[in-house]
């Protein structure tokens, strides 16, 4: 499993939770979440309170939702060892075209970081088809004349 700095520093943050049984930490299976937590199972059915700070102190967004809590943080940059490469066709073309259509829009880029984070944890099948989509979906917006996201386009190349 790729350890990338936000899995590393949420489990960090996790760890000061009381003595016991460490949260499964998971990506998350929604997509507007990037990780999951089992932190309400050991915690009683809440979060406790100096988990919650230590997070939102990190930036990080959570939900909690039944036995999980939901994790999001945006990653403007891909994080430190997220991805392993090698950087296929589909991530060739998504980086064509970021560079030739330079506009992008004001909408947030964070659902389209989450999809490349999570793929790049997956491997190389996971991210080349990931960008597949993103390909389809880009060439769908430019037809339409609608800008790129404002991603970056580390995400795309070393």
């Amino acid at each position: 499993m790729v350890r990338n700095a936000l899995r590393k520093e949420l489990t960090e943050i996790l760890a000061l939770l009381p003595e016991g049984r460490k949260p499964a930490l998971r990506r998350s299976l929604r997509e507007e979440w990037l990780y999951a937590a089992d932190v309400p199972v050991i915690s009683g059915g809440d979060v406790p309170a100096a988990l919650r700070k230590a997070l939102t102190g990190a930036d990080w967004e959570y939900l909690q939702e039944g036995d999980w809590l939901q994790l999001r943080k945006p990653a403007y940059e891909p994080p430190e060892g997220w991805y392993a490469g090698p950087f296929g066709p589909e991530a060739a073309c998504c980086l064509s075209l970021l560079d030739r259509h330079p506009a992008r829009s004001d909408e947030p880029a964070d659902p389209v970081q989450r999809k490349l984070i999570k793929a790049g944890e997956e491997g190389k099948k996971a991210y080349e088809e990931t960008c597949a989509a993103l390909h389809r979906e880009w060439a769908e917006r430019l037809r339409q004349g609608r800008p790129l996201p404002g991603i970056s386009s580390h995400y795309f190349k070393t």
